[in-house]
């Protein structure tokens, strides 16, 4: 089963507090410090979050993060080969496995940021096999990348609750499950889930306009792909709300030209989710910059 030591950064995607995704603005003297988004409850109770809520490696720069997820997998069917198709979590059967080793963490000064994480293991191979993007044109892209899960680099500028802005490879914004399976409630998602793309390679702008509310447009080579496939970029947007500590409101939006042999072919996949908890979850702050 995995097993991780995470810092409250955790997922691109929605983690706890959502540390990534904003830094405590310098007020001026006599000046009020605009709350930090989402920090008002804690957001563990999602999937796709993780329970750990603090680091004792971190420091004012960087918090080192380290994820080991090793896996025994018994499959009914008895495959000859040890092979498991179908899924993207779990790939061999009757085996110890390795199926991820991260090494990496968070880099935060100022209003510097930037994020690194390893994937050694059987991500390495089947994370990149699904992807056509490195066919096209010279230099090869899956080995190039094969190694890294997340890779980018940012700026946080002090305007409203917070503007990020990031370029390089991120885990998804779509789907509700983390790529990290440590930190979902169940190890291997639904078919739907596993067919949500997984990273994105580009740039996000992450705006908050309220401490409740998350604007988030995105500008990637495409649906999980290292390159651009065919020739138009995919455009995406997330826009989360969480009015109070037990409810969560997520809609993502994607458009892109991704079909295979078809580059005059577009898809435009918009999916919303409304998540609630019956259960009173205490506040908690967090003053981390991220």
């Amino acid at each position: 089963m995995p097993v991780a030591f995470t810092p409250p950064s955790a997922l691109p995607s929605i983690p706890a507090v959502i540390p990534q995704d904003t830094a405590p603005a310098q007020a001026a003297p006599g000046k009020a410090v605009p709350a930090e988004p989402f920090a008002f409850a804690d957001w563990s109770w999602l999937t796709g979050n993780s329970r750990t809520t603090e680091s004792p490696m971190d420091s004012k720069f960087f918090t080192p993060e380290i994820r080991a997820d090793v896996d025994y997998v018994y499959d009914y069917n008895h495959p000859a080969d040890h092979t498991i198709g179908g899924s993207s979590e779990v790939f061999r059967a009757g085996e110890v496995q390795l199926t991820q080793l991260g090494v990496g963490g968070d880099f935060h000064w100022q209003n510097v940021r930037a994020r690194l994480m390893t994937q050694f293991g059987m991500y390495s191979t089947t994370t990149p096999r699904n992807d056509a993007s490195p066919g096209v044109g010279a230099w090869d892209l899956t080995n190039a990348y094969r190694y890294i899960s997340e890779a980018y680099g940012g700026y946080h500028f002090d305007k409203l609750h917070g503007i990020n802005v990031d370029a390089g490879i991120f885990m998804s914004y779509v789907g509700l499950f983390s790529y990290y399976q440590f930190d979902n409630w169940a190890y291997q998602p639904s078919y739907v889930s596993s067919n949500t793309p997984w990273f994105f390679n580009g740039v996000r702008i992450q705006v908050f306009p309220t401490a409740k509310l998350k604007i988030e447009p995105w500008f990637v080579n495409g649906w999980q792909s290292y390159g651009k496939f065919n020739k138009a970029p995919g455009l995406g947007l997330q826009i989360l709300y969480r009015p109070t500590n037990w409810l969560s409101i997520l809609g993502n939006q994607y458009e892109g030209a991704d079909t295979l042999e078809c580059p005059a072919a577009t898809a435009c996949t918009p999916t919303i989710a409304c998540r609630s908890s019956i259960t009173t979850i205490p506040n908690v702050l967090s003053t981390k910059r991220r």
